[in-house]
C-alpha cells in the first residue's frame, strides 16, 4: 500500500501530504517533527485524516496562502481533538472558518482592539460541552503563540465547534445565541430586574428556554399537570409568561403551547425569588 508523502509541514503534529495524487491533511503526534517534503509517513502514526479536495477547494487553498501555517496547524489539532471528544464528524467548513477567525483575532490583538463577547454567559449555558473544549483550544493556542487571546475567545470558538458538530454555519449558531440573549434582556425589562448573568438562576432560565425551544421546534409535546394551579396561584408570572411566549414567537417564528407557558411562569417566579 502506498504511503503518505509530506508536501508541507504545518507544525509538529500536522502536515499536508499526498497519496495517489490526492492531497490530505494529516494529524498525529509528532508526524511533522523534523519532517521534510517527500518524507513518507506510516499509517499507524496518523490519528486523523482530512481529504483536502473536499475542504471547500479553493477556500482552503487561500487559507494556506494567506495565513501562517502554524495557525492552520493548531486549528487542525483542535478540530481533531473536538471530533474525538464529541464523537462526531465536523462540517468541513470549519477547516476554513476556524483558522480564518483565529487569524483575525490575532490581527485585532496586534492592532490594540479589545476582543469582547457579549454572549459569553449564554454560550456557556447553551453549549457546555463545546465551551469546555473551547477552553482547551484557547489554552493550546495561547501556549503556542506569543500573543495571548482573551477568555472571550472561548465563546467564539465554542460557536465554531457547535456549528461544525451540527453541520451548519457559524452564522446560524450566532443568530440563535443572539436571539436567546435578546429574549433574556426582554424578560429582564419585563420584570424590572437586572439579572446577574453569572448566577445559577440566570443559567437555569437560559437552559429552560433552550429546552422549550428544542421541544417546540422538534414538535415534542409535554403535559403540564400544574397548569391550572399555576394560572391561579402565579397569575402575575403567568401573565408575564404569555408576553415572553409572544416574544419567542416574534424572534423564532414558533408558537409556544399553553403547557410550556406554564413552565415558563414557574421559572419567572424563580427569577423573582432569586
Amino acid at each position: 500500500m502506498e504511503e503518505y508523502a509530506i508536501k508541507k509541514v504545518l507544525n509538529n503534529n500536522v502536515v499536508i501530504a499526498q497519496k495517489n495524487i490526492k492531497d490530505y491533511i494529516l494529524v498525529g503526534k509528532g508526524i511533522g517533527f523534523n519532517g521534510h517534503k517527500g518524507q513518507k509517513i506510516a499509517r499507524e502514526k496518523i490519528e486523523n485524516i482530512y481529504v483536502r479536495q473536499d475542504l471547500q477547494g479553493s477556500s482552503f487553498n487561500e487559507i494556506l496562502k494567506e495565513i501562517d501555517g502554524k495557525i492552520v496547524g493548531v486549528c487542525e489539532e483542535i478540530i481533531s481533538m473536538c471530533e474525538k471528544e464529541l464523537k462526531v464528524k465536523f462540517n468541513e467548513a470549519i477547516h476554513v472558518s476556524l483558522p480564518d477567525h483565529i487569524n483575525f483575532a490575532f490581527v485585532r490583538i496586534r492592532s490594540g482592539v479589545k476582543i469582547e463577547n457579549p454572549f459569553l454567559s449564554e454560550i456557556l449555558v447553551l453549549y457546555p460541552k463545546e465551551y469546555k473544549l473551547a477552553e482547551k483550544a484557547l489554552e493550546m493556542i495561547n501556549s503556542r503563540f506569543e500573543i495571548k487571546l482573551p477568555e472571550d475567545e472561548v465563546g467564539f470558538i465554542s460557536m465554531h465547534i457547535n456549528a461544525a458538530a451540527k453541520q451548519k454555519g457559524v452564522s446560524s449558531t450566532l443568530a440563535y445565541t443572539k436571539k436567546v440573549s435578546e429574549l433574556m434582556m426582554f424578560i429582564s425589562k419585563l420584570m424590572g430586574k437586572e439579572f446577574n448573568k453569572n448566577s445559577l438562576a440566570y443559567a437555569r432560565t437560559v437552559t429552560h428556554i433552550n429546552f422549550v425551544l428544542d421541544r417546540v421546534i422538534n414538535k415534542k409535546i409535554i403535559k403540564n399537570n400544574l397548569l391550572d394551579s399555576i394560572k391561579k396561584e402565579l397569575y402575575n408570572e403567568y401573565d408575564l409568561a404569555i408576553k415572553v411566549a409572544m416574544k419567542i414567537q416574534d424572534l423564532f417564528s414558533i408558537r409556544i403551547p399553553e403547557d410550556e407557558i406554564g413552565y415558563i411562569a414557574l421559572h419567572l417566579r424563580r427569577l423573582y425569588e432569586s
